[in-house]
Formats: C-alpha cells, sequence, structure tokens
C-alpha cells in the first residue's frame, strides 16, 4: 500500500509540479491555441470527425490535453478548456479554463500524452461541469463518443458526456480510472483580470470574449453550421 502512494506521488509530481508557480497569460493562451489546433486536427480526419449534429445538439464542450504516466499504478493530468453553448441562440461562450485528474489501478507502464473532446449533452452534464469538481460517471453518465451519421441514434437518453480522444507515445496495460474535472479559477482570473470570476459569469459572457478565444469559438461556430451532406460528401472524398 506504501508503495502504491509512493509510485502515485511520484507520478503527479511530474504532472502538478510546472503548474505550481504562477500561469502566465501566454501560458493561456497556449491552451486555447492547443485546443483550437485538436479541434481542428479532429474534425479534418475521417475516422475521428464528430459529427456536426452531435455538435449542434451539445450544450457545451470540453477541449484537454492530458499526460498519462504509469508504472504498475499511475494518474493522469491534464489542462484545457470548456465552453457552453446556448441552446437557444446557438452562440458559444468564452472559454473556462479547467483540469484534470484521474487515478487508476492495473497493469500499466509508460508515458502517453492523450488529446481529448468531451461533448456535454445535457443540463445535468452541464450543471456538474459548474460545480469546483465534476466526478465523470459518478456526477454524470459518461460514454464513448459515437461516429457516423446514425451517431445521435446510438447515445442513451441520460448521456450526460461523451468521450472522443486520441493518443500518441507510448502505454502498456489495461487500467480501471475514475476521471475529475476541477474548474481553474487562478486561470480564470489571470486570463480575464478579474478577482473571484465564476465559471456561471464566463458561460453567460459576463466577461470579455478575447481575441485568442475568438478563433476557438469561430471554429466551433463553422463546425455546427456544417450539414449532414457536407459530412457526407466529406467522407465519401
Amino acid at each position: 500500500m506504501r508503495i502504491k502512494i509512493l509510485v502515485l506521488m511520484i507520478c503527479c509530481s511530474f504532472l502538478i509540479i510546472p503548474e505550481v508557480y504562477a500561469v502566465s497569460k501566454e501560458k493561456l493562451n497556449e491552451r486555447i491555441e492547443r485546443a483550437n489546433n485538436y479541434l481542428e486536427e479532429v474534425m479534418a480526419m475521417r475516422d475521428t470527425k464528430i459529427p456536426s449534429s452531435l455538435l449542434r445538439k451539445s450544450h457545451g464542450v470540453v477541449i484537454i490535453h492530458q499526460y498519462k504516466i504509469g508504472f504498475i499504478f499511475g494518474v493522469k493530468g491534464g489542462k484545457g478548456v470548456a465552453l457552453k453553448r446556448d441552446k437557444e441562440t446557438g452562440k458559444w461562450s468564452a472559454p473556462s479554463f479547467v483540469t484534470s485528474g484521474e487515478g487508476s489501478a492495473g497493469f500499466q507502464a509508460g508515458v502517453q500524452g492523450i488529446d481529448t473532446i468531451i461533448l456535454i449533452m445535457n443540463k445535468d452534464g452541464l450543471e456538474s461541469l459548474l460545480k469546483a469538481k465534476c466526478k465523470l460517471g459518478l456526477d454524470a453518465s459518461v460514454a464513448v463518443g459515437p461516429y457516423g451519421r446514425d451517431a445521435e441514434a446510438k447515445i442513451g437518453p441520460d448521456t450526460a458526456f461523451l468521450v472522443y480522444a486520441t493518443a500518441n507515445g507510448l502505454f502498456a496495460g489495461l487500467s480501471v480510472e475514475g476521471g475529475v474535472l476541477t474548474q481553474d479559477n487562478s486561470a480564470n482570473e489571470k486570463f480575464y483580470g478579474k478577482d473571484e470570476v465564476t465559471v456561471k459569469e464566463i458561460f453567460n459572457n459576463e466577461v470579455a470574449v478575447t481575441d485568442e478565444a475568438k478563433d476557438l469559438i469561430k471554429l466551433l461556430e463553422k463546425y455546427c453550421r456544417e450539414t449532414e451532406q457536407t459530412e457526407s460528401d466529406f467522407v465519401s472524398s
């Protein structure tokens, strides 16, 4: 048991130490840029393209870059952004910064980089994200995101989060995990220049949307506008 705790602490140190120091505005802009680039990459590939119909149906999106480190026992942590989509107007909010963390048990060894897009599919999912910590699978249900023209038919009525992830690097093994999304309050305060700014204020666009965030919002709007015919042409080309 002590060995397990020690290994987890060492793994966590690799993930947390770089973020202990004050986060700069430049680094936060890089988070948004990475989210923008990954979304564009996913939507440009036939095998990983998220159906635009699901984006239009969603209540929001979370885009995270994570590192998974493990030897027998491991941890996964990362950082990214979350945006709300107004169901009435179809408009996307300014981004709120989030971090993620998971513990895992099972045979595993290596280091792995993981990029993840999580679609928020109902009010339960959105309300869970407004909490200081959102436990995926406990606070709201999670499912692997489907692909294809009939993707909506594959979603359960109570599914709150759809997860789309791609991985690179080396990792071996099967693990059982429970993920947590945490609001990165210090990053939000730094980015928006406002003390104690809340996620609700950001999601309600009660903050100024920066130029850096506008590119990501425009990209989400672009993919939401894609029609079923456009996606069909993309796949057949």
